[in-house]
């Protein structure tokens, strides 16, 4: 392990340099890894410029938060992974307390609060992905088992599934059921419909408003994904919905980033048959405005869901170390890490199954 390393430090907003800084010694509770591929959020260019409200690290700091990587060294408290393992960087860290309602921060993105519990272990944990070396809590590393055959850039895959993997799991979802996925052809959308399709759903309905990117979806993943083209008008949606689902849906799963509407997300609570639930792990910006009447008629549940159990890294990687996860169906374009700058506005313009990924 060499001394220093390249890696990408925002030392202000939009002060963005590709410094030397020294490599790290393993914290004992700590993993120091070399980064393999790490995925660029489409909203990285906002994070780097200050224009979303994130409560960022202390500067400067490393950004980027998922990542494939190889273990160089192991704090003395680890046990589960060793030198020369190949892992995977989650950025949820949460503080290891006996509490309810632990701080929690994305590392290399943001803190979830700005009480002094989650400032501290924000401060400890600051850097990301975007470098050689990185230096991540054990807590978040999870090592791929039977997983070595395949490339980085395809195990990249992982980071894009991960968080609608926690909505799915959050769901119920078992095998056969009906799903309706709203928000399928989005980033994280997508990704929900192939994972509905591993996970053993007997019906996928893919709501979403252009009908041929939903088409595309269907033709990756077989006729068990039904499209849903809807239009923001609830009194069509509604029957839409309904008829892809032959009837009523188990489950939802509600991924809608960024709508200034939550009418296709009340069609898709409608849709749901007696006793059914929807998971919001979406970004809309108007409130969803909820009937007592129909909610209590219908025993229906609607919950909340951020991110995803300590588990769940775990459990996806063996979805596909099974074969029952095929991530080439994830369209991965490779940036060399000097040339971030070009790979975030790429990642600007994802759609769909589209990942972004610099790579060393």
């Amino acid at each position: 392990m060499t001394s220093t390393h390249k890696a990408w430090r925002l030392h202000a907003h939009n002060d963005l340099r590709f410094d030397d800084v020294e490599t790290p010694r393993p914290a004992s509770d700590g993993v120091v890894v070399r980064i393999e591929a790490g995925m660029v959020l489409s909203y990285t260019g906002k994070v780097l410029s200050g224009s979303v409200p994130y409560s960022l690290p202390p500067m400067p700091f490393v950004p980027g938060t998922n990542a494939i990587a190889r273990v160089v060294a192991a704090g003395e408290n680890v046990t589960h992974v060793r030198n020369g393992d190949r892992v995977f960087l989650s950025p949820h860290l949460r503080g290891d307390v006996p509490d309810r309602d632990p701080p929690q921060i994305l590392i290399g993105l943001t803190a979830m609060a700005t009480t002094p519990e989650a400032l501290a272990l924000q401060t400890r944990w600051r850097d990301g992905v975007f470098a050689e070396i990185a230096h991540w809590p054990a807590a978040c590393v999870t090592p791929l088992a039977n997983l070595d055959d395949k490339p980085a850039t395809e195990l990249i895959g992982l980071a894009k599934l991960i968080v609608p993997f926690g909505g799915l799991q959050r769901s119920g979802l078992r095998g056969g059921h009906t799903i309706i996925i709203n928000g399928a052809t989005g980033y994280f959308g997508s990704g929900a419909v192939m994972l509905a399709v591993a996970m053993g759903a007997g019906r996928v309905v893919a709501v979403g408003r252009k009908q041929a990117a939903l088409e595309q979806l269907r033709d990756a993943f077989g006729p068990r994904v039904v499209p849903a083209a809807v239009t923001g008008d609830a009194a069509s949606d509604l029957p839409i919905i309904r008829r892809a689902a032959g009837g009523a849906a188990d489950v939802a799963l509600d991924l809608l980033g960024a709508a200034k509407s939550t009418s296709t997300t009340l069609s898709t609570l409608r849709a749901l048959r007696r006793g059914g639930r929807m998971v919001l792990m979406g970004s809309a910006e108007a409130p969803l405005e909820l009937s007592f009447r129909e909610m209590l008629a219908n025993d229906w549940e609607v919950v909340g869901q951020f991110m995803y159990d300590r588990t769940a890294p775990g459990q996806l990687a063996a979805l596909a170390a099974e074969g029952l996860l095929d991530l080439r169906k994830i369209n991965v374009a490779t940036f060399k890490l000097a040339d971030f700058r070009r790979a975030v506005d790429a990642a600007a313009m994802m759609q769909s199954l589209d990942l972004t990924a610099v790579v060393p």
